[in-house]
């Protein structure tokens, strides 16, 4: 929603889109309508997460989810920079909304079990009002444990608990995941665990999503200040660069299949997939092929991505290609995807086309070679029988 809304700010109410022409002139008066969308969604988000992750972690321990929200959000504005409380609401706290709803939770909801501390209440009452009043000592001792050590933080060293997990968490830590080498460590895991049977952008994600979410973020904010966005590890450059038609570039793999394999089943099940390519979804092929824990196929299935990913990586920092400051929307088809993605630019379509043709080339000579290690299997073997 946020990235939307500064896209319509920038073609409709800024100087250089509608605005710019004088008789539109005054939808320059109408730019806050879009910006204070793009603040809600991207300067708060981390008061979102805070919010989403205490009702899911509440509803899990099968507790009142609303009260973990209430005690979480709580937490997470006690510990927070209370000389700049609304700056700081957005990713530079992101690893601090994800710190404090974590271990906020698991004290919190440890504690709601503890009999000695509740307050004792008729069987009359409701359910519902009783367990409003059972939360009140474990979340005052919560609160009380957090705004303490928050507290002592600051006395000893001048700083707020947001300051210090950004300054010494999560910066260094966007800096290692969010370069070239890690990206590319990133991918490389993540084709493997694919490899062995496991979701690897899931797994990843745990360590990648916060990075690309707060490299958005910085991107859109640089563009709302007339900047250029400078951060390349966004999941547009994921949807581009390391899963396009499926991760591990399995699109190439598909078109390489019917180019010059041999054997049908191969043909049957990449006819079957392409639709679902199309749209990023590789799992027909990973699985139904397979590409999972086929030796054949394992250095092509690592080496496409890890190169494209490369490619990418120089494509936005040469400055070919700007980095994207929209949200990309998976299982969109591809080159819609990736125009949109990146706002119009010419070169994303360009390089949608550059990196299928480096993968159909890289996975060409093992596709040919799974013809001749299984030639009973190819459809001229069939016949000759």
């Amino acid at each position: 929603m946020a990235s939307f809304a500064l896209l319509f700010n920038i073609f409709i109410c800024s100087k250089t889109g509608l605005a710019q022409f004088q008789s539109l002139k005054w939808l320059e008066n109408y730019s806050n309508m879009f910006s204070t969308v793009n603040f809600a969604c991207i300067s708060c988000m981390a008061l979102w997460l805070v919010v989403l992750m205490g009702y899911t972690l509440g509803k899990n321990e099968k507790h009142n989810p609303l009260i973990n929200v209430l005690v979480t959000a709580v937490l997470f504005l006690v510990v927070s920079n209370q000389d700049n409380l609304l700056g700081d609401l957005g990713a530079s706290t992101l690893f601090l909304a994800f710190f404090v709803s974590i271990v906020a939770n698991m004290i919190f909801n440890r504690l709601l079990k503890v009999e000695k501390i509740k307050i004792k209440l008729p069987e009359s009452v409701p359910p519902m009002i009783a367990g409003g009043f059972n939360a009140l000592i474990p979340a005052w001792m919560t609160i009380t444990l957090f705004g303490v050590t928050g507290g002592i933080l600051y006395g000893m060293t001048g700083l707020y608990m947001n300051n210090i997990i950004y300054s010494v968490i999560q910066v260094p830590f966007n800096q290692v995941v969010g370069s070239q080498l890690g990206v590319s460590i990133i991918v490389l895991l993540s084709q493997l665990l694919w490899w062995t049977d496991i979701h690897g952008h899931m797994a990843m994600n745990v360590i990648a999503k916060p990075v690309r979410t707060a490299a958005l973020a910085t991107n859109i904010a640089l563009v709302a200040s007339g900047a250029l966005p400078t951060e390349f590890y966004t999941l547009a450059y994921v949807h581009l660069f390391t899963n396009l038609g499926g991760s591990g570039i399995v699109i190439s793999l598909a078109l390489a299949i019917m180019v010059f394999s041999k054997r049908q089943e191969y043909k049957e099940v990449t006819k079957l997939s392409m639709i679902p390519l199309i749209c990023g979804i590789s799992e027909p092929m990973v699985f139904g092929l397979p590409i999972m824990l086929n030796p054949v196929f394992l250095i092509p299935f690592v080496a496409v991505s890890l190169i494209t990913a490369n490619i990418g990586y120089y494509a936005i920092t040469s400055g070919f290609l700007t980095a994207s400051y929209v949200e990309s929307i998976a299982g969109m088809p591809m080159f819609i995807q990736q125009f949109l993605a990146f706002s119009g630019q010419w070169q994303a379509l360009f390089l949608t086309v550059v990196v299928v043709v480096v993968g159909f080339v890289i996975y060409a000579p093992f596709v040919i070679m799974s013809n001749k290690i299984n030639p009973e299997l190819s459809s001229e073997s069939k016949e000759n029988h």
